[in-house]
This record gives C-alpha cells, structure tokens and sequence, in this order.
C-alpha cells in the first residue's frame, strides 16, 4: 500500500472517532498517535517518540512538551496538542514559542488531530509566528500528501525540512494574499491591474467596475484552466475508462454507444467543479443510448447531473439534488434547457452541495 492510500485510509477514520473525542487526552490517543504511527514513527519506543518531554523554560522547571520526535536521543521536532473540539489559534502557539527559546529544536508542530500546523525558526532563530505549511486532514490535496511524505521517518531530514520552510511559508502567504485579492479587490491592486490595462485616470467609478471585472476573469480563469489540467491529465486514463464502460453498454445493446465530445465536455467541467472542494477524483461518466450519466464515485445509485446532448441543438441537463420518485423507485430529477455546455457552471453551487452530501455518506 503506497502512503498515500495509506493515508487516505486512516484519513475515513477520523470522522467517526470525533464523534466521541471530549478532551485533549483522548484527542492524543484517538488521532494524533495513530497519525504518527502512519508517518512511521513507533509511538511505543520512547527513543523515537517521546510523550511528556520535558523541556525547562527559564524558571520554569519540569515544563512538558506534549511529544517529540527523536533522532539519536535529540529532539529535532515538538509537537504541542489541543483537543480537536477546539480552533486552533495564536495563543496556542505561546508553548511551542517557549520551547524554541530554549532549545535547538527548529521544527514544531500545533495540531488538534486533524489541522496540523509546521512552524520553524526566522532570521533571528526565533520560532516564526506563521506557521510554514498548514495542512487539514479532512481536505487533503495531492500536494499536502506530498508534503506530509517529506515527514515519514526514514524519508526526514530536519535540514532539509528547514531549508524548504521559507519557501514554503512565502508562497502559502502569497497564495492567500492573491486568493483574499482576487475574491475581494483592494484598491491598491485594482490601480495596479487598471494601470496596465487603462491608460486613461482611473476614476472611482471605473476602480469599481474593475473590480467586479477582477473577481469574475479569476472564476473564469480559474475554471479554465482546472478544466485543461483535468483535460489533459485524465483523457487516457477516465475517458478510456468511459469508453471501456460504453463497450460494455455496447454488449448489452444492439446500437453502439459513443461518448461523444460534448458529452466529454461536460464531464470536464463537473470535475472541474468538484475539483474545488478537492473531490474530482469522485466523479465518473457512464454513458449511456439516450442520455449520459455523471455518478458520485461510479454509484449508480448516487447520481449527480444527467446530460441529454444527443441533440446538439437542443441540449438538456437534469441535476439530482431535487428528486421525485417513480412508482418503481426510480429518480426524476430536475431538468433544465441550457444553450451551450458551459451553462453547466450556472448550477455550480447545486452541484457541488450535492456531492458534498454524498461525500458526508460517504463518510458515515
């Protein structure tokens, strides 16, 4: 099993573990020392994990850091816990802050079992007070993974881990910066971009109008290019498996079943919506002779929007996330008249609410 799926699997746990989870203790027990263990540290050998370590603070003697992780009988990295019924918060790093000033320790941890936040040391050898890589169990990306397999022991290496901090932690706040300015423009960046695309004064009421403009050319871009890259990266692999799914159909049916490219069109831009609360991965197509299916984790059973483009002319969707029963049990969802396959974007807050609720029962 690679670490990812290894990962993946120990990640479906948690939601039921929290239900019962009242307290930091249990919090230690229950998910953060089974989170270790998947990073391959032997939570039962006191010379790699260490519970209650104490670390003396000035005169503060007998202060205990929650774990560390040793190498050689060193501590290279603390980790501070809170109950995962609490938000993680700036006042809960004061401990670990501590910790730095008094020790050669240059990686920490601030984690409630399921956020988990990496500080290290700035320029002055001062624990920094933003954290270098925050990443949220419940809503793994590929490239958290990525960056939690840096810390699988065996595979760490505490200078190297360091070394990348800084990068880290200047492209999550660029990242952020961009993200809060291109939902919402500060007049600042709306002169910045008007400068280079108006030579004219900008006036207040022209700022405005480029910012609405703004947020909207980052939705489409956004949207553009998430739909190339899942292009691209799935065209061998899923709409293959599309066809592979279509023979089968094909066996079934005198007729030959073919996805055509509109209909592969719009399996695109269903990921690339999904692709937004990090579940493209669910999301499958099984064509079908009069329609084709778009199905939350290849369930028939669980079916997200139907595409009826047969006619190119006059194209149809039916979103399941308003159902009516037929007498048999079957689905009649709610049908609507688009002109062209990018008005599937217009029901992207049904879509998404949809297969956000199937990924809750799925969960359960």
């Amino acid at each position: 099993m690679t670490f990812e799926e290894k990962i993946k699997d120990y990640v479906k746990s948690i939601p039921n573990k929290i239900k019962f989870i009242d307290s930091e203790e249990t919090t230690k027990i229950a998910l953060i020392t089974p989170f270790l263990r998947e990073l391959g540290y032997d939570t039962s050998d006191p010379s790699v994990v260490r519970a209650e370590y104490t670390a003396d603070v000035g005169t503060k003697q007998g202060e205990k850091v929650d774990f560390a992780i040793l190498d050689d009988g060193e501590p290279v990295i603390f980790i501070e816990c809170k109950s995962v019924q609490n938000d993680l918060n700036e006042a809960h790093i004061s401990q670990l802050y501590r910790y730095f000033s008094i020790t050669d320790v240059q990686l920490g941890i601030l984690t409630n079992g399921v956020d988990y936040r990496f500080y290290t040391t700035g320029d002055d050898n001062r624990m920094d007070d933003k954290p270098f890589l925050e990443i949220d169990l419940l809503n793994l990306s590929k490239k958290d993974i990525k960056e939690l397999e840096k810390f699988v022991n065996g595979a760490f290496d505490v200078n190297e881990a360091v070394n990348r901090a800084d990068d880290l932690k200047y492209r999550n706040l660029i990242k952020k910066t961009l993200i809060k300015e291109f939902e919402s423009p500060s007049d600042e960046f709306v002169r910045v971009i008007g400068k280079q695309v108006y030579d004219g004064v900008l006036t207040q009421s022209l700022k405005e109008r480029f910012g609405k403009i703004i947020v909207s050319v980052n939705t489409e871009f956004i949207n553009e290019r998430v739909q190339k890259r899942l292009a691209d990266a799935v065209q061998t692999n899923e709409v293959e498996t599309a066809k592979d799914e279509a023979k089968e159909e094909e066996s079934m049916s005198p007729e030959t079943i073919i996805t055509t490219d509109i209909e592969k069109e719009g399996y695109f831009i269903v990921r690339s919506i999904a692709s937004e609360h990090n579940h493209e991965n669910f999301i499958h197509i099984r064509d079908q002779k009069q329609y084709c299916n778009i199905l939350f984790d290849d369930n028939k059973y669980y079916p997200i929007i139907r595409f009826y483009f047969n006619n190119d002319k006059r194209l149809k969707i039916e979103l399941f996330d308003e159902i009516k029963r037929t007498s048999n049990g079957g689905k009649i969802g709610d049908k609507h008249n688009i002109e062209q396959v990018s008005d599937i974007y217009n029901f992207k807050s049904r879509i998404l609410a949809l297969i956000d609720k199937y990924v809750e029962e799925k969960s359960k």
